[in-house]
């Protein structure tokens, strides 16, 4: 009897199964961009670190400009950089954007509001406090600047400086080892594109990929190559040899092995499909996702299955991208992947004309696989349905 096909989510949830983030390391900040913080960053620098001017002007005391418009002597200058001296009453001091705010002054006068003479006639009225940027109104030192879990990218790396770190913990990219089977790449009939494809979306999700193999048709072979990738890797991702065919050599090689499973799955292209865990020399526990050799199959079941994988050994959270459909689309009793566009403008997405599912050409030319849900009609215009982003600025621009 025919094992009944898994659904979509059902192999994903089988994947992540006992995942979990990759134990953190301390890294100089310059080494953090792109990984996620593994602990809480407190501030030790307040932001601003003083009370400084947020204009070119003049800093006064509110109560000597409570009527305008006034004539204050001015008693010098301060720019960015510079020491200050308390302010006297009934004067003005010239200060620049940036500069540090004399104690006594509690507003910034811009230029324009005044004569810019010495003394200066001051011709429009503030209040207190306007015109200036105080100590910690951003950030307070002791405070948490940054959560474990964020992704640093340039802002949160500039953040950081200003709080006064130099060093964060975070988690480590995950190794991702891609494994391709077949007697046709071992002897250079066929073109081994699985790897190159895989590895650079590996390393789009924030992986550091390597490639191992082409691996023979033989179990013995097949299993010396899939040991170096355990040892490693964090993760393995085989392609090819998971059908029924006598030359299918990672079912051959894995099928007895409890920690294992292999079975179909509801989705075209790519039902079978498998995975399970090795355990590595040092005790590591290391997952291992075999995916279809079709390339089409093998990159969309990569997207579906490795992706999440990669973003929970790096501790970050991942969710299903998700667009509404531009057009009606013809379902089916399983997942359907199709090459597809994004709008630039409404963000709607459309399957390419032609479908193939083994076109690499099609997938080429596409900005996204449309998952179209198992269903027994036509899923209608305006539905909102999960996209796997073909580019990473595409990813970020779908999530919002």
């Amino acid at each position: 009897m025919t094992d009944p096909a898994s659904s979509v989510d059902e192999h994903r949830s089988r994947v992540l199964e006992g995942v979990r983030a990759l134990d953190p390391e301390v890294v100089p900040l310059p080494d953090a961009l792109g990984r996620v913080l593994a602990a809480d960053v407190a501030a030790t620098l307040s932001v601003p670190p003083f009370d400084h001017a947020a204009m070119d002007g003049f800093a006064v005391r509110s109560a000597d400009v409570a009527a305008v418009p006034v004539s204050l002597p001015v008693t010098g200058a301060v720019a960015a950089g510079d020491t200050v001296t308390p302010l006297a009453p009934g004067t003005a001091v010239r200060i620049m954007t940036g500069a540090p705010v004399p104690p006594g002054a509690d507003l910034v006068v811009p230029f324009e509001w005044t004569s810019g003479t010495d003394p200066v006639e001051v011709r429009e009225r503030a209040d207190a406090g306007r015109h200036i940027r105080f100590e910690g109104e951003d950030v307070r030192a002791g405070e948490a600047a940054l959560a474990a879990g964020v992704r640093l990218g340039p802002a949160q790396l500039g953040l950081l400086t200003s709080v006064g770190a130099t060093s964060v913990a975070v988690r480590p990219r995950p190794r991702l080892a891609v494994l391709s089977t077949g007697a046709e790449l071992v002897e250079g009939h066929v073109p081994d594109s699985n790897s190159p494809t895989l590895l650079a979306a590996g390393r789009c999700a924030g992986a550091d990929a390597a490639a191992f193999g082409p691996a023979p048709d033989d179990v013995a072979g097949f299993r010396t190559l899939l040991s170096a990738a355990a040892e490693a890797a964090d993760v393995v991702v085989t392609t090819g040899g998971i059908s029924a065919g006598d030359h299918d050599v990672v079912k051959a090689a894995l099928r007895d092995d409890p920690a294992f499973w292999f079975g179909p799955v509801a989705m075209k292209p790519g039902r079978p499909q498998g995975c399970g865990v090795l355990v590595a020399s040092d005790g590591r526990r290391v997952p291992v996702v075999t995916l279809p050799g079709t390339p089409i199959a093998a990159y969309a079941a990569f997207l579906l299955y490795v992706v999440p994988l990669l973003h929970a050994l790096a501790g970050s959270s991942w969710r299903p991208v998700t667009a509404p459909l531009a057009t009606e689309v013809r379902a089916a009793g399983r997942t359907v992947l199709l090459p597809a566009v994004v709008d630039d403008v409404s963000g709607a997405v459309s399957p390419l004309p032609g479908h193939a599912g083994h076109s690499q050409r099609l997938l080429a030319a596409a900005d996204a696989l449309l998952v179209v849900p198992p269903s027994d009609r036509v899923v209608p215009e305006g539905t909102t349905v999960e996209v796997l982003a073909l580019h990473p600025l595409l990813q970020e621009g779908l999530h919002g």
